[in-house]
């Protein structure tokens, strides 16, 4: 049975499972190195920002089957500098779609999918209208396409 809802602060440690197993797949194959020597620590820092954080500037929606974590993803609200965009009909809360994770033997069903448009909905309720994504990983960047994201630029790293 299937069962999503938008996090609460008794499903922390799901998502700090969940977020582990996350970067240390996208890391391995990003940087080729095993991270799991950090899961430990990670998962302290973790739980840390999400209690701080959770439904303040970052809201989660779970997925469940059969009551197991399966699925997450987040909506990080953005502080930044005003744009210009503020003073039109765009006015709004803005965000980033982040930390969007299925467990591997569940890829493939379109949960990924049913849960970003689950948060989604979530979003507009709560008066956000502009919500970008970072994608990394390619195999994802077709799911993203289909819910209506678009590519309108690239981003740019320093690491000083």
């Amino acid at each position: 049975m299937i069962k999503m809802l938008i996090a609460q602060p008794e499903n922390i440690d799901d998502i700090t499972r969940l977020r582990i197993e996350m970067q240390i797949e996208d890391w391995n194959k990003t940087l080729s190195d095993d991270f799991s020597c950090y899961a430990d620590d990670f998962a302290v820092i973790t739980k840390r920002h999400l209690i701080e954080k959770l439904n303040k500037s970052i809201f989660f929606g779970v997925m469940y089957f059969d009551n197991k974590p399966i699925a997450i993803c987040a909506l990080e609200e953005l502080s930044e500098l005003p744009q210009i965009t503020v003073c039109t009909e765009k006015n709004g809360r803005h965000c980033c779609l982040v930390s969007v994770y299925t467990k591997p033997d569940f890829r493939g069903a379109g949960y990924q999918q049913k849960l970003i448009k689950y948060l989604l909905k979530f979003a507009k309720r709560h008066g956000f209208n502009d919500i970008t994504l970072t994608a990394n990983t390619p195999d994802a960047i077709h799911i993203y396409e289909k819910i209506g994201f678009k590519l309108i630029s690239n981003k740019y790293f320093l690491n000083l």
